[in-house]
């Protein structure tokens, strides 16, 4: 069996990681770094329409991690922006427990604003999903100004255009070419289109909690996907995860009733939790490594090519009568589009200036405060039974986040603590 390219392969870490690692971008930043598995990047996940493509650091990609130019900043004078390596722990930690307090609150309330939606005979989760997409392209202007006022350039046209070159290197190492177009943002695009479309076509029959609840089974498809692909190595602590999710899941369906509406919902939350997983593992074996800021550009790409390419689909919906475009709640669409872009600016933002497990707690954060939300102004009484199909999966959750080398240290001493009983038995 063929090994990936180095720069395609997911090592491990002890670093918890959500969602992608960016290299130290420093003038030596192409220094070998640890990696991350793209197994706990994936556990950050949240709502595939919010989603975010950013995968863990891996040996550098080659010809991607062109030298960023860093201003002389005179002991950081001119520097509007810390660089993440001047902080604090101190002062992390304090941008940490902002972050999980935004990741938390956009993501539950861009779920929340496009299950509002749904209401005055408007029913239409494809265009929903087209129109929140299309707000993708603020991500990378949104980032942009991060590279100036960190002082790693000076804001001129120079600058700019480096910038450009630097970020558009996430295509190819000749940046956006038309074959690196067609293999990468089209295709990405297309499972993008898909994905979303599950979660939101699911907010219909569903409620929020419900379906940010199962999406959180993201993780254990990215670990079985990455077994495949990407040639991770099984470990039995994370296939015990993925039968926790898999329990969950099950016990979600059996409330419902495996015959009525609801367990329509369930299959495509849990369709669209796969989806984000292979979202995740072909975004690592295609792109690799990447920077903040090319990934923006890649996001925003992606939110281009939907805008001005797939409009055709939801007019042909419409035409057909499949989803009638009447009585569009813009007010509500054009929050949740806003929350979205909150919520993926908050996740780069988070990861390259504070520490990564923050970025878990928001993501965890977000169903138990969905869950508020559906009691106060949705009036739900959540069943018996699915507060412990939630905590199976949020258990799932959470054992993928442990860093490969604590889960084979896990495995190990299990392994080691039943080999003594069964001495000491014989023994007796």
């Amino acid at each position: 069996m063929n090994k990936l390219p180095s720069n395609k392969r997911v090592t491990n870490s002890n670093v918890l990681v959500l969602q992608t690692t960016f290299p130290n971008e420093s003038a030596n930043w192409k220094k070998k770094k640890p990696a991350n598995s793209i197994i706990m990047q994936a556990a950050q996940y949240q709502s595939p329409v919010y989603l975010n493509t950013q995968e863990g650091s891996t040996d550098s990609v080659v010809n991607r991690d062109e030298p960023v130019p860093v201003v002389d900043t005179e002991k950081g004078s001119r520097m509007l922006l810390r660089e993440p390596s001047q902080l604090t722990n101190r002062r992390k930690l304090m941008i940490g427990l902002v972050i999980v307090l935004v990741i938390a609150c956009s993501w539950v309330g861009a779920t929340q604003t496009a299950k509002s939606s749904y209401m005055n005979g408007f029913s239409a989760p494809y265009f929903v999903t087209w129109f929140t997409t299309s707000w993708m392209i603020l991500v990378f202007p949104l980032t942009a100004p991060l590279y100036f006022l960190t002082g790693r350039a000076k804001l001129n046209t120079a600058g700019v255009s480096h910038l450009l070159r630097h970020s558009a290197q996430v295509f190819s190492p000749q940046g956006l070419t038309l074959v690196s177009f067609l293999t990468s943002t089209v295709l990405f695009t297309l499972i993008w289109a898909g994905t979303n479309y599950m979660y939101s076509r699911a907010l219909i029959s569903t409620h929020p909690t419900d379906v940010t609840a199962l999406f959180s089974s993201a993780p254990a498809f990215v670990f079985l996907l990455s077994v495949v692909v990407l040639r991770e190595p099984p470990l039995i602590l994370r296939f015990g995860a993925v039968l926790l999710v898999i329990s969950g899941i099950t016990l979600f369906a059996y409330v419902d009733g495996f015959e009525s509406a609801n367990v329509v919902g369930v299959v495509l939350s849990v369709g669209s939790a796969f989806g984000a997983a292979l979202y995740k593992v072909l975004i690592k074996w295609r792109v690799g490594d990447a920077t903040l800021y090319q990934m923006s550009l890649f996001l925003s790409t992606l939110g281009l090519f939907s805008t001005l390419c797939l409009w055709p689909i939801p007019l042909a919906l419409h035409l057909t009568g499949v989803e009638l475009l009447t009585n569009i709640p813009w007010g509500y669409l054009c929050i949740s589009a806003l929350l979205s872009v909150i919520f993926n600016f908050s996740i780069n933002f988070g990861i390259v200036y504070t520490f990564p497990l923050f970025i878990s707690l928001g993501t965890v954060m977000g169903i138990p405060l969905s869950a508020v939300v559906d009691s106060l102004f949705r009036n739900v009484d959540f069943f018996d039974w699915k507060f412990p199909a939630t905590d199976l999966i949020v258990g799932g959750f959470i054992l993928m986040l442990l860093p490969p080398d604590d889960s084979q240290c896990l495995q190990k001493g299990c392994v080691k603590a039943v080999s003594c009983k069964s001495c000491q038995k014989q023994t007796k």
